[in-house]
């Protein structure tokens, strides 16, 4: 077995399966509007929007539904949401809401995904 054949064939094996996960992550991004962006988005399917959680929390039939309005720096928006909710949902959390924008003006989610906040930030929250 020549040198060339001994090394080429595991090196292109690697190259391979290298350019694969490449491949299969771009996919694997999770993407989502901030508050602002969805008000400017034309289309009326399912978006993920980021924002955060204001004080106007309202929970009813035993905090399984909730309403409350998701800002970022210059836009708000009222947000409708029947589920569980993450264990760390409260006002000043960042959260994703995965839905739509409905014709009211509402962002009624399916989804709701808390983003943890950093264990090194220089702002912690106060209530």
């Amino acid at each position: 077995m020549t040198l060339a054949l001994r090394w080429g064939l595991p090196v292109a094996v690697v190259a391979a399966c290298v350019g694969y996960l490449i491949y299969s992550a771009s996919g694997a991004s999770e993407y989502y509007l901030t508050v602002a962006e969805l008000r400017s988005h034309a289309q009326g399917g399912d978006v993920r929007v980021a924002g955060v959680v204001q004080e106007d929390v309202v929970m009813t039939d035993g905090g399984l539904h909730v309403t409350f309005t998701e800002k970022d720096g210059t836009a708000s928006v009222p947000v409708d949401y029947r589920g569980a909710l993450p264990d760390i949902f409260q006002p000043g959390i960042t959260v994703v809401a995965e839905g739509r924008l409905g014709s009211d003006g509402v962002f009624h989610a399916r989804t709701l995904l808390a983003k943890c906040p950093s264990r090194f930030s220089t702002q912690p929250y106060t209530s």
